[in-house]
């Protein structure tokens, strides 16, 4: 079911999308690099993905994996030029919602130590800091900090 929001539209994401998802992952500094392949196979790795769409051009997108009563956050990028328009915003706000029907207790995500914006935008959402991984990171090398939502 798509839902419209803001001049967007937020849908479930699909194997057709690999292409547009890669492409945009490349200009969305702070999202993982997995590739055309693995946004073809998404559904295939037990990941749930859900992009925003705005006159049929992805202009965000997030992807997450549930096990048992955890989710986690693997990928959230939004172009450069559509930021600050609450497309992040309704994407995380909607793997919250699909974990808490999910009857998930908690939701993980990693953000590189340096990205203290990333890591401001996932506290305004309820996320608190539970640690850090040393050299989680590669390109450069750099810790990642990990952080939770915990969900009643």
């Amino acid at each position: 079911m798509a839902l419209p929001s803001a001049g967007f539209v937020i849908r479930p994401m699909r194997h057709d999308d690999a292409s547009a998802l890669a492409a945009l992952e490349s200009r969305c500094d702070g999202a993982a690099k997995w590739g055309e392949s693995a946004y073809r196979d998404i559904s295939a790795n037990g990941i749930t993905g859900w992009v925003a769409t705005r006159e049929n051009v992805i202009l965000g997108f997030i992807a997450a994996r549930s096990v048992a009563d955890e989710m986690e956050i693997l990928n959230l990028g939004v172009d450069s030029e559509a930021r600050r328009q609450g497309i992040g915003t309704r994407l995380v706000a909607l793997a919250i919602e699909a974990g808490r029907e999910a009857r998930v207790r908690r939701i993980y995500l990693e953000v590189r130590e340096s990205k203290s914006a990333a890591q401001a935008f996932y506290a305004s959402l309820g996320f608190t800091s539970q640690g850090r991984r040393k050299n989680y990171y590669s390109q450069p090398v750099e810790d990642a900090m990990v952080l939770a939502l915990v969900q009643d």
